[in-house]
């Protein structure tokens, strides 16, 4: 989306209508003057219109030429020049409107206009308060004001700007569109969905309203419908708004990588870049999509680029981070985390980077010293506690790992995956095992369908010597992902230790079927067949 392609609306003055009267010469010259004045007026109008900008700029400055005070001359050459981005030359001549009638919302307006089209929102919003307060049009400059409060980031003003627009007339699309971005920035999703809705609904085919509802299903998590809708907009906008096209395509790639399509989400994200090489957004979510595809050194390259366009964007600087830890740059890592928390010091997700990258280096002690901070700023994160946990296990802190494990097995006890991660940390231990069947038990209990939870069940109860009681969760695990050579790897140590050889040989050859590099399970098979 963006305020840029906001249509801008000319407010020309009505043409002046020239009155027969009986004069002196000297006043006669004038007439004719102002005959004059109006036929350039009226030229310049016709040539606006018919998209001859240049044309028309010099029939209006040949009026103001003929009478420097002329309203009409003087506000529309000054909205046109504003226009072509010549706010120099035009704020001279709105301001000298506005000091020639200052109750002449009009004018007013033109210097609103001229500002906004210059970028100086702040600027613009007292303008347009100006000619609201001298009898404007409500709902023509309230929309252009509620534009500027839009752009200059004071979204709930532009909201209550929108609705003044929408009191007036409540068919407009674009009031409806607008005031649901507003409310969409200050949080109140609900609300922004049925303005944008409506918006939608009323001008179906428009490509904003079909990208911005499918802008709002996709962070829903409505992928099939966010890539119908984003598909449309990204076909209906035209060939030269090269920003809406990319916008649309990257947005239509976020939906495809909802959709788990990797590949296509990638491919998106280039079309992006090629209609608007410098879109910081589609460089970071084709870093991320790289990521996604495990070709981390692609997602370095993007991550590079995007910083490039955008030094300080915390987001791109640790998820950096987390491709060159998964390159096993650990030293690289820690400089993208680091240089993140410079910038945002209170980022949970680079103290967990850095303390990620001494775990791996086996700095366990200040790694323990960076989870616990990233804890302290997340405490409802189960996993914040997990890693904390095995930081302090790996600094011989036993003590302090099992408090954290319990601390994060009650944060987060609905969760199956860090329930069966604690269950596997605690057996790790071989200390607490009674703790790690509690864990197990509790990771079945979030999600039956869970084949990890099963098997992280199924191996505490192992290393408590229950071999009978394990055999019924692992076979569950196997039922449930009857592919993972590792369950059935572990599958065969419960049946060997339970004394069926024959058995477990069965199992670990499954294991070595699925995965011929599996080493642990061939050796196992080597043992079991070298013992028959």
């Amino acid at each position: 989306m963006s305020k840029g392609r906001a249509a801008v609306r000319l407010a020309i003055l009505p043409m002046l209508t020239a009155v027969a009267l009986s004069v002196s010469p000297r006043c006669e010259q004038r007439m004719s003057n102002r005959a004059e004045v109006e036929s350039h007026n009226c030229r310049a109008q016709r040539l606006w219109e018919e998209g001859h900008k240049q044309e028309a700029i010099e029939a209006w400055q040949q009026a103001y030429a003929l009478d420097p005070d002329n309203l009409q001359t003087l506000i529309n050459l000054a909205w046109a020049l504003g226009q072509q981005g010549r706010a120099v030359e035009a704020l001279p001549l709105a301001e000298r409107a506005v000091e020639l009638s200052p109750e002449n919302w009009r004018a007013h307006h033109a210097v609103g206009q001229i500002h906004y089209v210059a970028g100086r929102c702040e600027d613009a919003i007292p303008a347009y308060r100006r000619a609201l307060d001298a009898g404007a049009d409500d709902s023509l400059v309230n929309c252009d004001l509620a534009d500027a409060l839009y752009t200059a980031g004071r979204f709930a003003e532009a909201e209550g700007a929108y609705a003044e627009v929408l009191a007036a007339r409540p068919a407009d699309a674009y009031a409806h569109l607008w005031r649901g971005w507003a409310l969409h920035q200050t949080g109140v999703d609900e609300d922004a969905a049925r303005e944008l809705e409506k918006a939608l609904e009323l001008a179906p085919e428009w490509a904003e309203a079909l990208y911005a509802v499918g802008h709002m299903c996709c962070a829903a998590g409505d992928f099939p419908r966010a890539a119908q809708l984003l598909r449309q907009a990204f076909e209906r906008y035209p060939e030269e708004d090269e920003q809406g096209r990319a916008a649309a395509a990257c947005e239509l790639g976020n939906a495809h990588r909802g959709l788990g399509d990797a590949r296509e989400a990638a491919r998106l994200y280039k079309e992006a870049l090629t209609l608007d090489p410098t879109y910081p957004t589609a460089r970071y979510n084709l870093g991320l999509t790289y990521g996604d595809l495990g070709d981390f050194e692609k997602a370095v390259a993007e991550f590079d680029i995007a910083i490039q366009l955008e030094p300080h964007d915390v987001d791109a600087l640790v998820e950096r981070g987390s491709a060159h830890l998964s390159l096993g740059s650990h030293d690289s890592a820690v400089e993208d985390y680091q240089a993140a928390l410079e910038i945002q010091p209170d980022c949970a997700e680079a103290h967990a980077g850095v303390g990620t990258a001494y775990y791996a280096m086996g700095l366990y002690e200040v790694s323990a010293e960076c989870y616990s901070r990233a804890a302290d700023l997340t405490p409802d994160d189960p996993w914040s506690y997990h890693n904390l946990g095995l930081a302090l296990d790996g600094a011989g802190r036993h003590g302090d790992a099992e408090a954290a494990f319990q601390q994060a097995l009650t944060v987060g006890a609905g969760d199956a995956e860090l329930c069966a991660h604690v269950a596997r940390a605690l057996m790790a231990q071989d200390r607490d095992v009674e703790a790690a069947i509690e864990a197990g038990r509790r990771a079945c209990a979030a999600d039956p369908n869970s084949a990890d939870a099963q098997d992280a069940l199924a191996m505490a109860l192992y290393s408590a010597g229950r071999y009978d009681a394990a055999l019924g969760p692992c076979r569950q695990a196997t039922r449930l992902e009857p592919e993972a050579a590792e369950y059935w790897y572990d599958m065969g140590m419960i049946l060997e230790a339970s004394g069926d050889p024959r058995a477990a040989r069965e199992s670990y050859a499954k294991a070595v079927e699925l995965a011929p590099d599996f080493e642990e399970a061939r050796e196992a098979l080597r043992r079991l067949d070298e013992g028959v």
